[in-house]
């Protein structure tokens, strides 16, 4: 009878301890392969011009990930999380040892994109500082063996944004045609500061043609 009692219990927590492992280890990988792009691509400084969805009529919507982090123990310094959160009582606290967070990993031959699709992606973010001193981006970009291309970032600092407070950041990609079906479409912020920020309920939308079939098998 008490191993009954406690089987569910433990059941619990594994599932818990598997979750805290599954993040560290998308935020790991993140890190490395954003690190990686960051050193092999010779013109990072992208392309902060904006690109807008022209119509939603006609277009299927998807959600693709989203994160509100509202299911760690924010006590666990291991996790970064903050106890101030936008839509829940947590959030991601970025700095320069968290520098990027979980967003969208996906190759191309998985998500079948086409020729007219798009991703929106959007999250919060809440800093303390003067906001010239928010240096966080939010970034989209494809990569190919290591080097990004179509990279595109909305740099919070440049935005109107006001300190101690959410703020939302939004960007609209239109997906390019790939060189490879192994290359991977990304998504994700990217602290560039010496202080922190927290980002809270980070979501990616994938919209694609209603007569085009979705297929994201990897997600």
């Amino acid at each position: 009878m008490k191993n009954r009692i406690n089987r569910p219990i433990f059941q619990i927590l594994l599932s818990l301890v598997l979750a805290v492992a599954l993040l560290g280890i998308f935020i790991g990988l993140n890190y490395f392969l954003n690190e990686r792009s960051l050193h092999r691509n010779p013109d990072q400084d992208g392309s902060n011009e904006r690109e807008q969805i022209p119509e939603t009529t006609g277009l299927k919507a998807r959600r693709l990930a989203f994160y509100d982090f509202e299911w760690g123990n924010a006590s666990d310094t291991s996790l970064h999380l903050a106890t101030t959160g936008h839509g829940g009582k947590q959030s991601l606290r970025m700095s320069s040892s968290v520098p990027f967070s979980p967003g969208l990993w996906v190759r191309f031959k998985d998500l079948n994109p086409g020729d007219h699709a798009w991703i929106r992606a959007a999250g919060y973010v809440w800093f303390t500082c003067p906001p010239e001193e928010a240096k966080c981006s939010l970034v989209v970009t494809c990569n190919h063996n290591g080097i990004n291309y179509k990279y595109m970032f909305i740099p919070v600092e440049k935005e109107d944004v006001k300190s101690g407070q959410w703020n939302r950041i939004s960007i609209d990609y239109r997906i390019p045609q790939a060189s490879d079906a192994e290359d991977v479409l990304q998504a994700y912020f990217w602290y560039r500061g010496k202080g922190e920020v927290l980002v809270d309920d980070i979501e990616i939308e994938f919209f694609i043609n209603s007569q085009q079939p979705m297929s994201l098998s990897a997600l």
